[in-house]
């Protein structure tokens, strides 16, 4: 059996989408490939369950898709659509058939929006498990994991941080949609306490676009913070969150990059919610939330607030998520 999965983004749903991968190779895929975008291809090329990752280049367009197709017709692929848009079904169409095709609950997800219509919405990681009955498995039960880091990248992270008994928290501020962000205030003010009254030290992480807020919160912190913040691929920061004790973040795809290494969350949640599925998964990992009847005001969370107070994320206090990353620690017997 050989199965071809197409999904080109975005990171969060490439994460969790590297167990399926899994699960398809230990239940007897000869061959497991997957199609994605050049910027997403090095979380395929280190998950345990893939053996080979087709690059695709989006400025390429139909000749890009056609030429891709053309090294899959007709060799007994199973093809898995796990993206489901008009590039993936254009890809599927020159490919062969889709075996099997992701639902997004498009008017569930409306109606949740729109109408604040609850409805029962399996999280992505069930979406992803149903694939499996395409290529004639039970359903997977899936998990986050299945990345193997690069050996050079974890005594990379090893050596920077230190092995004199040190323990760090990771913080990544930052998130691709303005309004799931939860505050540049709010985490300078969480960093101090974690540093001051627990002890810890920080380990900041995110792209270039986090970097100002990084570099304030490390001329603060000073020696007691690590920043790697738009120096570091995603391999090269999940290596440094694999040594952290917990991982505190937004909405956002880092957030299952901490789960996928087996490192518990403190997610900080505001216009997104759970029925959208990307809630996290990990047994001890925690979300702060408010119940609030303008939630969920948009898919992906949006670039402004629709009635123009951000309360979702304004009202989470700093009290709460020191709390709940206190109380998750002790959990763990961390602290």
């Amino acid at each position: 059996m050989k199965i071809l999965i197409i999904r080109f983004s975005s990171l969060g749903d490439c994460i969790l989408l590297v167990p399926l991968a899994s699960y398809f190779k230990n239940n007897g895929a000869d061959e497991v490939a997957v199609v994605t975008k050049n910027e997403y291809a090095e979380v395929f090329e280190a998950a345990e369950g893939v053996d080979r990752v087709v690059r695709f280049d989006p400025n390429s367009g139909l000749r890009g898709l056609i030429r891709i197709a053309a090294g899959f017709r007709g060799r007994g692929y199973k093809v898995i659509d796990a993206h489901n848009n008009l590039r993936s079904r254009v890809l599927c169409a020159f490919t062969g058939r889709a075996a099997g095709r992701f639902r997004k609950y498009y008017r569930e997800r409306l109606g949740l929006i729109l109408f604040k219509k609850r409805k029962r919405i399996p999280s992505i990681l069930a979406s992803y498990g149903r694939l499996a009955g395409a290529a004639g498995l039970s359903a997977a039960d899936l998990t986050p994991g299945g990345i193997s880091l690069p050996e050079e990248y974890d005594a990379r992270a090893g050596e920077e941080l230190g092995g004199d008994g040190e323990k760090y928290v990771a913080l990544a501020p930052g998130a691709k949609w303005p309004m799931k962000r939860w505050g540049e205030k709010k985490y300078l003010e969480l960093s101090r306490r974690l540093v001051e009254n627990h002890h810890f030290r920080v380990v900041l992480l995110g792209d270039e676009n986090d970097r100002s807020l990084s570099t304030r919160v490390e001329t603060e912190l000073g020696k007691r913070c690590v920043n790697v913040a738009g120096r570091t691929s995603v391999l090269e920061s999940a290596a440094y969150i694999k040594r952290c004790e917990v991982f505190v973040g937004n909405d956002s795809g880092l957030m299952h990059l901490a789960e996928a290494v087996d490192c518990p969350v403190v997610a900080v949640f505001g216009p997104t919610v759970e029925a959208f599925g990307y809630f996290p998964a990990l047994p001890s990992s925690k979300v702060i939330e408010l119940d609030l009847e303008c939630r969920p005001c948009s898919r992906n969370g949006g670039r402004d607030c629709p009635i123009g107070t951000h309360e979702c994320m304004a009202g989470i206090e700093v009290d709460s998520v020191e709390s709940a990353v206190v109380n998750l620690l002790k959990d763990l017997g961390s602290l």
